[in-house]
């Protein structure tokens, strides 16, 4: 997966494909230039809340310029052929309904906190993607992002107090039981990690 935050993406069109490209730009991190005069009230908020840049015309010669990465999601397909011979060779390109002709495809991805599931169809079926996204979904504990989010804190700690790799797998082995997705368990761990390296090193109970 493409690491997006601080880069630049440009997104041609303002239709429902390009909105679900904007919000999967939106959520990792990337700077969004929108280019569609087409009104919208999903574009409407994003400018608004500053979150995208929205040049409010038709496509000009020159537009990808400096883009990490350009989507043709226009709802012309002879347009967006246009709009992806305009860009780069160290740029990449993505033709909304064409992922052969493009750089790349984009997956559902399903993000909670730290956790981030991807899922592609290979440019089968983008909406068949997005219906096993939403069923992985509906099936995560709802403290999935509080639990993944304890289990870093608890291993960067132990990391910096652990350089042996056989103790340090004992201990997030240790920390992965089920009692600790208990909000109090995680607390006690946390506040006190020496005691808790020590019971692991030590086969006791913590």
């Amino acid at each position: 997966m493409l690491d997006m935050k601080g880069r630049k993406a440009v997104v041609a069109g303002g239709g429902r494909a390009a909105a679900l490209k904007i919000q999967a730009l939106l959520s990792g991190g990337a700077f969004v230039t929108v280019i569609s005069p087409r009104k919208s009230a999903e574009l409407e908020k994003w400018a608004a809340a500053g979150q995208i840049k929205w040049l409010r015309r038709a496509w000009q010669e020159g537009d990808a310029r400096g883009a990490f990465l350009t989507f043709a999601a226009t709802d012309d397909a002879e347009l967006n052929t246009e709009i992806a011979g305009q860009v780069g060779p160290n740029q990449l390109v993505h033709i909304a309904g064409d992922y052969e002709q493009g750089d790349f495809i984009l997956p559902a991805v399903l993000r909670r906190g730290r956790l981030t599931l991807s899922v592609s169809t290979g440019g089968a079926s983008p909406g068949l993607a997005r219906q096993i996204r939403n069923s992985l979904s509906d099936q995560l504990p709802e403290d999935t992002e509080t639990w993944l989010e304890f289990l870093f804190q608890a291993r960067r700690k132990i990391r910096e107090k652990l350089h042996d790799p056989e103790s340090k797998k004992k201990c997030f082995q240790k920390m992965m039981d089920p009692a600790f997705r208990q909000p109090e368990r995680q607390a006690e761990l946390l506040a006190d990690v020496d005691g808790f390296i020590r019971v692991c090193l030590t086969d006791g109970t913590f």
